[in-house]
């Protein structure tokens, strides 16, 4: 078993994966770095420990959240690996697989449901003045998530692949289409509350404008691959160079 702080390092460390992402390897450099502390504690000699890192050159990519599981699993296996019960050329398939069904996991339960429901329901608050209560969501969420990350990171660590069939019954794929009626009904309360709509005479020249701009960011994103993030700063600045009064509407 690892020690405490070599644990509590790569836990650490799972949080900062994205922040050397690249076009070809994409988390490759950051899954090295939070792998590093514990592989050096399994592999002291320096050919050995050259050997173990070797096989995380490659391409990688799976889903922020579930990184710690990923993480947890892949250090389970390299404890296998170090112990001769596992042989070292099994682990690059393995590792490969299981980025792609976590990353599956990872974009359908929480990229496309629930960090959407949280802004639906965090926006239909606000609107409806009860921001201190959206505050409050917020952070009872954010604390949620580093819950689940850390349960995920130590029971990766502790039952390698059989955590697969844990998380599996927690059914979260099935939540996915019951949770995505709440949105509906909580995207048609955020219409409702929106000002807009009591507006007299209601404004369709500034409506048609803003559906003519999420079809044109759609588009973009879709043809033309620009980053999303992107084109939210963009429209970010805008707004506010239009609300400092530098742009006229």
């Amino acid at each position: 078993m690892y020690p405490t702080r070599v644990v509590l390092a790569c836990l650490a460390r799972t949080s900062c994966i994205n922040a050397a992402m690249t076009a070809r390897g994409m988390q490759q450099i950051g899954l090295a770095y939070v792998l590093e502390p514990a592989l050096r504690e399994l592999y002291p000699e320096p050919q050995a420990f050259a050997r173990a890192m070797s096989r995380y050159a490659g391409h990688s990519n799976t889903h922020p959240f579930m990184i710690p599981l990923f993480v947890g699993i892949l250090l389970s296996l390299e404890q296998a690996i170090a112990k001769g019960a596992l042989p070292e050329g099994a682990l690059n398939s393995v590792r490969e697989t299981l980025a792609t069904t976590l990353s599956a996991l990872g974009d359908s339960f929480f990229s496309g449901t629930l960090l959407p429901l949280w802004s639906l329901l965090s926006i239909s608050l606000l609107l409806a003045g009860f921001t201190n209560v959206a505050m409050l969501l917020a952070v009872i969420l954010f604390g949620s998530l580093l819950l689940f990350r850390s349960i995920c990171f130590v029971s990766g660590l502790r039952y390698g692949l059989t955590t697969l069939a844990r998380l599996r019954k927690l059914n979260l794929i099935n939540w996915v289409d019951r949770l995505k009626m709440v949105n509906a009904a909580l995207a048609a309360l955020v219409i409702w509350h929106l000002p807009i709509s009591t507006m007299k005479p209601f404004p369709w020249t500034a409506y048609a404008m803003g559906a003519a701009a999420v079809l044109a960011a759609a588009w973009l994103v879709g043809r033309m691959r620009l980053p999303r993030l992107l084109l939210w700063v963009v429209t970010t600045g805008a707004l506010i160079l239009v609300d400092l009064g530098f742009i006229g509407m």
